[in-house]
């Protein structure tokens, strides 16, 4: 019986409190609260906007000092300190933080994990709380220097967590980004589609696009360098690998359907541009002799090419089976889409001048290293 009535007065105890829960007043925490941002907050820096400011909050209680840490870890034993005073907020520009990112991490490029906290000293108290955020170097778009050329870029996050950001445009640069001039003119489409002809861009040899001799870009290439070549400061002519992964990232055996502009291909079945990448078929010059696109627009199969920074290298699989059963000084790789094929390839061409030293597009990569 005893323990019947201890049952029933504990049961009366928790019915009275859930009765008066609507009662109790709320109150207001005296600790540092960080509110953003959140915890796993993206926090992107636009690389080309070093004047825009981004904002880091928190609860201020009246006459609380406080000082804001970023670290790349909880423990924050080698913190980047801001005295803050009496604010609520920090307001930094992109290019003072992305200074403090690197500070913290050298390396940072592209992609990484950080740490901040907000330390609140109140009436010799001090107490803090501490968030995550993942740092992203974005850019939509920018400015070329050489020219003034604007290009609008994408930005994958690829399958092994980094980030690959590419022109979303092919390049469209008379001379290299230091003003010399190029050792074979670039060509242009010059179709009476103005538009197109803008989207096509520029074609390149690929002397012109590595400015590399045939074995500086095998060891470039080897060595995992980033070669600007015919790309505007900052920006990379891409190497094999990184397209693979790119292609790899947009789907396997469908990835020409993710990239491909539908106003412009002939056989447009499943086309989705989901990459927003904008490929047309801008065709190629068979070498610098020819006066005339070939496969471009009016093409019956019209097709893509784009040069990598890639040598014929002994052991490459390219399209079709095709392995390379040595190195060739002749041949350089680049990337191709069909009309009447969903994929993106690769596939080794002649580079030999006055031959079939191909005029193709390029579409730089930002630099991550």
């Amino acid at each position: 019986m005893k323990r019947l009535i201890n049952y029933i007065t504990l049961l009366g105890l928790l019915l009275g409190v859930y009765s008066c829960k609507d009662d109790i007043a709320y109150v207001e925490a005296d600790w540092a609260r960080p509110i953003f941002p959140i915890d796993g907050a993206s926090v992107k820096i636009d690389y080309f906007k070093p004047n825009d400011t981004l904002n880091f909050t928190w609860e201020a209680r009246s006459n609380a000092t406080y000082k804001i840490m970023f670290d790349t870890d909880m423990h924050f034993e080698n913190a980047v300190e801001m005295d803050m005073g009496h604010l609520d907020s920090l307001k930094i520009r992109n290019e003072d933080f992305l200074a403090v990112l690197k500070e913290l991490r050298p390396q940072f490029n592209s992609i990484g994990r950080y740490f901040w906290k907000v330390e609140q000293s109140y009436n010799g108290h001090v107490q803090s709380s501490w968030r995550y955020f993942d740092a992203v170097l974005t850019v939509e778009s920018f400015t070329d220097a050489r020219d003034n050329e604007v290009y609008n870029a994408n930005q994958y996050v690829l399958l092994d967590g980094s980030l690959l950001t590419i022109m979303r445009e092919n390049l469209r640069a008379k001379v290299y980004a230091d003003n010399t001039a190029f050792p074979f003119a670039a060509k242009w489409a010059g179709t009476s589609n103005e538009v197109y002809n803008k989207l096509a861009g520029a074609y390149y040899t690929w002397a012109t696009a590595t400015r590399l001799s045939w074995d500086d870009a095998k060891e470039a290439h080897l060595a995992g360098e980033e070669v600007q070549g015919v790309c505007p400061d900052g920006w990379h002519l891409p190497s094999m690998s990184e397209l693979e992964q790119l292609r790899l990232y947009l789907g396997q055996y469908t990835a020409g359907l993710a990239v491909k502009d539908p106003m412009y291909w002939k056989n447009t079945v499943n086309i989705t541009n989901s990459s927003k990448m904008n490929i047309v078929p801008s065709g190629y010059f068979w070498h610098e002799g020819v006066p005339t696109i070939d496969a471009g627009i009016d093409a019956a199969n019209p097709v893509a090419y784009f040069w990598t920074l890639t040598p014929y290298l002994k052991g490459i699989n390219y399209a079709w089976g095709e392995v390379a059963m040595d190195d060739n000084k002749s041949k350089a790789t680049l990337m191709s889409l069909y009309n009447d094929v969903d994929d993106i390839y690769f596939q080794g061409y002649s580079v030999v001048p006055g031959v079939e030293n191909r005029g193709c597009p390029v579409r730089c990569i930002m630099n991550r290293k």
